[in-house]
């Protein structure tokens, strides 16, 4: 069965054939393609342009050649299935065409024939345009005039990436088979990613990995090309170096996204560059603040940072912040909270995805043999502390946020951390940084969470607890459920289990036991009840 058909456009022809053949290549689809194209001359040739895979099948995608120049929108598809069944096919018809002139570089489809032509391109000021020109090789005479910009940014693509990272996804802990191995173990760890939309740029024909968020660049060593292409699909192994810079670019847009549906849309004004490849296989990263605009770098040593989705929120952290309140990391103590926050949007992004393990920060990076990673809970007395180094004690500031986002949800914990880093300084202190943040819960919320948030911080001494403050014995949360030790055990008509966020079992019970808080550590669990349900408790102390 064949359609001709004669538009507007370049006619097509399409044909639903039904035909099987030795396998489902690219090579048999190309030889298909031209035994069943009637071509005027030896002159004219298919050139492949790309294939995409779905569920059905495969589809070989190819460009027209003549004297070795391509026809403008002149395309084929030939789409074969799983069981190598040509199930059908398009392409565009060619009328002969002389050889062409001296200065044509394309031939274009115009007023019902296609014409030798040269394209080229203007940039012009007064206001920004950038356009693609078509002329008639012969006379140059001007065809077309389009406007590329029309289709510069904003184009989705795809690509995959590891969301939150693959132990997750996995829910396992690293080690065994779920190890990094220097990039090697794909067979493992591939099949772990997930296949995500994300913004890219078009330009000149070819798309590149950047967008309104972030831009993937190369500014410190080791060099590594940058991937671009004419496919809008970026799918890379994660031994490719082109997996980390779409990982990034993904997470980052994400965030930069999220940050608008929070009403914080104008606190990032430009689009990052990043490096992924970064200080010479090193595993560090960094936010690089001297530069204009700000920068990202992420090393590769150990597992290679921009696999890991903690350090790259915690990384954009720092620019947020800095966007908030630029140049205030002044003093040991203020770096320390300026790591704890950033700590902290970690978390949220991670919890997001899935809570299971959010709270261990650097989930695929750290906890291993590489480093021990950091952590968002905390049993810390704030009093009794002593600032080193920025590193010393993030988990005491960390905790009470992580406490926050559970008790108040990710939504309304993120907004009021947002709007009290406008308020940061130099050499603040934690104490300060908690008012702050109470004072950002009045100014967005009338104050309705302070006497949460007020507890959290008073766990860990940073707040004075409030004389009279009430704590509910049992309050449902969001996603999960907050008690003091003191509190009566919420289950007593169901038998259980409580999992620490590392996986360990802690406590299994049945309904006919006696069980009280009181035998379980502060901390986040997960209750597995014996209908199915799952539960998150946080255990505080208290009464």
């Amino acid at each position: 069965m064949s359609f001709s058909s004669f538009c507007q456009g370049v006619p097509q022809v399409q044909r639903f054939p039904h035909i099987q053949l030795l396998d489902a290549s690219p090579i048999s689809a190309l030889a298909w393609l031209q035994q069943s194209t009637k071509w005027p001359s030896e002159a004219y040739s298919w050139e492949p342009a790309f294939s995409k895979e779905s569920p059905g099948g495969y589809h070989y995608h190819f460009h027209a050649l003549a004297y070795g120049l391509p026809l403008q929108g002149a395309e084929a598809v030939v789409f074969i299935d799983r069981s190598n069944t040509l199930q059908g096919a398009q392409w565009a018809t060619c009328s002969a065409l002389p050889a062409p002139p001296t200065g044509a570089n394309a031939a274009v489809w115009h007023e019902g024939n296609w014409h030798w032509v040269m394209l080229t391109e203007e940039h012009l000021q007064d206001p920004y345009r950038w356009e693609q020109v078509t002329r008639d090789a012969q006379f140059g005479t001007e065809l077309q005039r389009r406007d590329l910009l029309l289709h510069f940014t904003d184009s989705v693509g795809r690509a995959t990436i590891f969301k939150p990272d693959p132990l997750v996804v996995a829910g396992v802990t690293y080690g065994g088979n779920y190890v990094d191995a220097n990039d090697q173990n794909t067979t493992i760890l591939d099949p772990l990613r997930d296949t995500v939309s994300l913004t890219l740029t078009y330009n000149a024909g070819l798309f590149t990995l950047a967008n309104d968020a972030a831009v993937i660049q190369e500014f410190d060593g080791p060099i590594v090309a940058i991937p671009n292409s004419a496919s809008s699909d970026f799918f890379y192994s994660r031994s490719d170096a082109g997996f980390e810079m779409v990982n990034a670019l993904y997470h980052i847009e994400t965030i930069y996204q999220r940050l608008r549906s929070l009403g914080f849309g104008s606190l990032m004004n430009y689009a990052i560059p990043m490096d992924v490849n970064a200080f010479n296989g090193q595993d560090n990263s960094a936010f690089d603040r001297s530069t204009n605009p700000p920068r990202l770098l992420f090393g590769e040593g150990g597992v290679d940072d921009a696999e890991d989705s903690d350090v790259i929120a915690h990384e954009y952290g720092h620019a947020l912040l800095h966007a908030a309140a630029p140049f205030t990391v002044n003093g040991t103590e203020r770096a320390c909270l300026e790591e704890a926050i950033c700590d902290y949007f970690a978390m949220s992004h991670s919890y997001r995805w899935d809570p299971w393990r959010f709270m261990f920060i650097f989930n695929w990076d750290g906890h291993n043999e590489f480093w021990s990673g950091r952590m968002g809970t905390s049993t810390k007395d704030y009093s009794n502390l002593s600032f080193t180094s920025l590193y010393s004690h993030t988990d005491v500031f960390a905790d009470p946020l992580a406490m926050g986002l559970l008790s108040l949800g990710p939504d309304v914990m993120d907004r009021i951390l947002l709007e009290a880093m406008f308020n940061f300084s130099s050499y603040m202190t934690m104490p300060q940084a908690a008012h702050w943040i109470l004072a950002a819960d009045t100014a967005l919320y009338s104050g309705q969470h302070a006497s949460t948030l007020h507890l959290h911080f008073a766990a860990r001494n940073i707040l004075t607890p409030e004389i009279g403050l009430e704590e509910e014995m049992a309050k449902f949360f969001h996603n999960g459920l907050v008690l003091p030790q003191t509190a009566p055990w919420p289950w007593p008509n169901e038998d259980g289990a409580l999992f620490a966020l590392d996986g360990r079992c802690v406590k299994v019970w049945r309904q006919d036991e006696e069980r009280m808080l009181t035998d379980i550590q502060e901390g986040s669990y997960i209750c597995v009840l014996q209908n199915g349900q799952r539960i998150r408790l946080t255990v505080v102390s208290g009464g």
